[in-house]
């Protein structure tokens, strides 16, 4: 009889715990001499065997596919049990892919608030793809943006809203779900985008405010308007807007991180 040992050795040398190996016992995966004490003594070749389990467990086979495995004891079982978990950490791994995605994707916008907040800048507006029809009421648009959503959970785009200035007042209210390019490209929704109309501006006076409502006031608009005569910049007459991120507290909106711009004309 080859050297045999105690299930304390056996849990140091395979870096386990006693309850683990009890459980592969309870189990009857592994089935180890029990003295007449009541000790339990492995041979080299019941080692042998848990490394194997050990190896299948971290490959997340289940119990019951390492019963199966161990039960049938033909290489086609090995095989079906395998190809099982491929397919699940493939998806598994698509399925984190598209969570750093949209974690990239949402960092970026964290990064514009941080760098544009409380200021009045020029800077351009990047190519920015439409993906609803338009409609006239905020309601409305966050329905568009609701079934959107059920269709794809992966379009999930900002609520933009559109006016014309006329003289002490803003008109046309028009309202729909855009995307900036970076968030198509980096969310991989350039299918979508292939058909979609969109827009881009050169030059725009632009801020990120903090609001108490998710859509901007005409009094927002006056002072960027009052910021632009005064720098002698000339405006086209529209105002674009989104709310960024929404803050709540106890569940009731605390403040709502709006970036707002109007074009320059050429």
């Amino acid at each position: 009889m080859g050297r045999e040992y105690s299930i304390g050795e056996v849990a140091e040398l395979l870096n386990v715990t006693r309850d683990t190996l009890r459980f592969y016992e309870k189990k009857k995966l592994i089935v180890p001499r029990k003295a007449t004490n009541g000790y339990r003594y492995y041979s080299g070749e019941d080692i042998q065997l848990l490394l194997d389990l050990i190896f299948l467990r971290k490959l997340q086979c289940s119990i019951l596919d390492i019963q199966t495995i161990c039960g049938d004891g033909s290489l086609e079982a090995m095989c079906d049990c395998l190809e099982v978990r491929v397919k699940e950490e493939e998806k598994l791994i698509r399925q984190h892919q598209q969570i750093l995605r949209q974690l990239i994707a949402t960092r970026y916008t964290r990064e514009k608030i941080r760098k544009y907040f409380q200021q009045y800048v020029l800077r351009s507006i990047p190519r920015t793809y439409i993906f609803s029809p338009s409609v006239p009421h905020y309601d409305a648009v966050r329905e568009e943006w609701f079934k959107a959503l059920g269709e794809d959970k992966k379009l999930n785009c900002y609520l933009h809203e559109q006016w014309d200035l006329q003289e002490d007042r803003a008109v046309n209210h028009q309202c729909y779900l855009i995307l900036e390019e970076y968030a198509v490209r980096q969310l991989g929704l350039e299918k979508y985008a292939k058909n979609a109309p969109f827009f881009s501006f050169d030059e725009c006076v632009y801020t990120i405010y903090a609001s108490k409502t998710v859509s901007p006031q005409w009094e927002d608009m006056q002072k960027m308007i009052s910021w632009a005569n005064q720098q002698n910049i000339p405006l086209t007459g529209e105002v674009h807007a989104q709310y960024l991120w929404n803050h709540y507290q106890e569940g009731k909106l605390k403040t709502s991180y709006i970036e707002l711009y109007l074009p320059v004309k050429k």
